[in-house]
């Protein structure tokens, strides 16, 4: 049987693998929808470098949405969004194997089939035609509209569509943006989800946090991160209310001023769901439980009538 500290490994990077995966590809299908818009740019009809509000470029604005489907929604893109569903199934077999290396035989919660089949469907729903319609396609279409009805330069039409669509300033384009945000944060709530659910059928109370950082980590996630090597490397369920407040260890880390939490955290996020949002949207961290027994003794005391 595998160790639960390589099961975490394995939870971890079967997440990660997936995500890079899937939201590898969409750079190149943003770039294939700007193709798409740049040829619908070159039918429309101008006078003095303006859009004319002709039937033509009316019937140009019918068809945009008809086009980008076309490019967005392949058998690639489908096969694509089967394999990240089956990902849900391979999060639960490996979530299993861990609560089994961390406390032994277990009853799994019936209710942690219908919670993985509704993170499969909301995702299957975030991801699908009408969600990428109403979050990438319309607004395209409705930048078109604008510039249509009210005589818009082309030129100007071309930049607004391709600020939108690929993004400026170094900033992910809006497609990029939105997929990788959903596939993030399905797949990794999921997981956390299934753990906290577990956690408090066993009854567990201490939980390490793990995962590693990048160049887009937050302070917080780095902060949190750090204390698990030093002062934090375990942590008590009822330290839950001061982490989420920001302070690690005595060090007090940036606070959003319109959350009251630190920078990136989702909104409402408090003790009693953080194990489920952690470091908020785009989070690749975890908040693992695992037994009181690999906690030191010393530790375990402090904490005895938390």
């Amino acid at each position: 049987m595998a160790k639960a500290d390589d099961l975490i490994e394995d939870i971890l990077s079967l997440i990660e693998t997936r995500i890079d995966t899937f939201n590898g590809k969409m750079p190149d299908l943003q770039q294939q929808t700007y193709a798409v818009v740049l040829d619908l740019a070159s039918e429309l009809e101008t006078s003095n470098g303006r859009i004319k509000p002709t039937v033509k470029n009316i019937k140009t604005i019918a068809k945009i949405k008809a086009e980008l489907n076309k490019v967005i929604f392949t058998k690639e893109y489908v096969d694509d969004l089967d394999e990240l569903i089956e990902t849900y199934e391979q999060v639960t077999k490996l979530q299993n194997q861990y609560f089994t290396a961390t406390v032994g035989r277990f009853t799994v919660p019936a209710v942690l089939k219908e919670v993985q089949n509704l993170a499969q469907e909301s995702v299957v729903d975030a991801l699908g035609e009408d969600a990428i319609g109403a979050n990438f396609v319309s607004p395209i279409r409705d930048i078109l509209v604008k510039n249509v009805t009210t005589g818009g330069s082309r030129a100007e039409f071309i930049e607004q569509t391709r600020d939108f669509i690929l993004g400026k300033d170094g900033l992910d384009g809006k497609l990029v943006k939105y997929t990788k945000q959903i596939v993030t944060d399905s797949l990794n709530q999921y997981s956390a989800n299934y753990s906290q659910i577990v956690s408090d059928d066993l009854g567990l109370e201490w939980y390490i946090y793990v995962g590693s950082n990048k160049e887009t980590t937050r302070p917080f996630c780095k902060a949190l991160t750090d204390a698990a090597k030093g002062c934090l490397p375990y942590i008590h369920v009822s330290q839950l209310e001061e982490i989420v407040s920001g302070d690690i260890c005595g060090e007090q880390v940036p606070i959003y001023d319109k959350t009251g939490l630190p920078h990136g955290m989702i909104p409402g996020t408090n003790a009693a769901n953080f194990r489920i949002n952690r470091g908020g949207y785009n989070c690749n961290h975890q908040l693992r439980p695992v037994s009181s027994a690999i906690v030191p003794k010393s530790l375990r005391d402090q904490f005895a009538n938390a």
